[in-house]
């Protein structure tokens, strides 16, 4: 009896405690694919739609947003939304929005949508008001046809499908001939299916950025300490080149650029860098990064550390 108790108490802890690793493991692999890529947390992305939204358009670009931690609303001209082989259900109705600048971009999709919101004067007045207080504002395809009618192609550059240039042109827009996404000023249109493209461009537009993995680490030298840093961005396969901005700060706050250093790739995509003998205080580090998309700027410091008793 107690040998068979034994058995199966062992049993237990075996199957409990692999049960706990494969847990881990796969909760592990779930925050790091929700983790990987941009971070936008914080900011409010609108798709405006109407039925025969394109469903590729809009969930393509919406699974990004999604992933990097953005909160997302899909507003329409109806509660019930259809497309061609598909439905999904409005967050909100266009006509209840009053104040656009509770979103800091627009997405509208491709599709078969746009004479519907063309003809809405309260959907054309909300683009009008965005534009004016300068929120990001995409256009997918056809989408870029409520852009025109709305004016806010007049002067811009522009990319669209090519059946649908003249219109644009007529708009007064001026027609990037082979470019998947085009940004001009807050302005983007994108040619399909350049989805993940887009996506990175609103991001970038917005001024959010990449996770990075960043360390800090020092070594005893005659004259002192030497710094050196190491950064892993989550993207390697996008990313071309980046840069750190060390600053030194003060008791009052302040900032004060000590120097920039360009990052150099090393193996599995880890960029290193050394910043030298420093010296004494509390240091703060920044970013740039230079993507297959265009430049990044990080919002926010990714590091800091203080030299000596500082």
């Amino acid at each position: 009896m107690n040998k068979t108790l034994r058995i199966i108490l062992v049993g237990f802890f075996i199957l409990t405690f692999f049960g706990q690793v494969i847990l881990f493991l796969y909760l592990g692999e779930r925050n790091a694919a929700l983790n990987q890529g941009m971070s936008i947390r914080g900011a409010n992305i609108v798709f405006f739609a109407a039925d025969g939204y394109s469903e590729g358009d809009l969930q393509s670009v919406k699974q990004y947003f999604d992933q990097w931690r953005g909160t997302i609303t899909i507003a329409g001209l109806s509660g019930n939304l259809t497309a061609k082989e598909s439905s999904i259900t409005a967050n909100i109705l266009l006509q209840d929005i009053n104040e656009i600048t509770a979103y800091d971009a627009i997405v509208i999709p491709g599709g078969e949508l746009a004479p519907a919101l063309n003809a809405d004067h309260h959907v054309m007045q909300l683009l009008e008001d965005a534009n004016n207080e300068g929120l990001v504002i995409a256009g997918i395809g056809n989408g870029t046809l409520v852009q025109a009618n709305a004016g806010l192609l007049e002067g811009k550059k522009f990319t669209t499908h090519s059946s649908i240039v003249d219109n644009l042109t007529a708009a007064g827009g001026f027609y990037v001939d082979g470019a998947n996404v085009v940004v001009d000023g807050t302005i983007i249109t994108v040619s399909p299916p350049n989805y993940e493209e887009l996506a990175y461009t609103v991001a970038n537009t917005l001024g959010y950025s990449y996770n990075l993995e960043v360390d800090i680490s020092f070594d005893k030298e005659e004259q002192g300490w030497n710094y050196s840093i190491s950064v892993v961005p989550s993207d390697k396969h996008i990313v071309e080149r980046m840069s750190i901005n060390l600053s030194l700060e003060a008791a009052t706050k302040e900032k004060t650029l000590v120097n920039t250093v360009e990052l150099i790739e090393k193996e599995d995509g880890i960029y290193t860098a050394s910043f030298g003998i420093l010296n004494n205080g509390f240091y703060i580090v920044d970013a740039e990064i230079e993507s297959i998309y265009g430049k990044i700027e990080l919002r926010t410091d990714i590091s800091e550390f203080s030299v000596g008793s500082n």
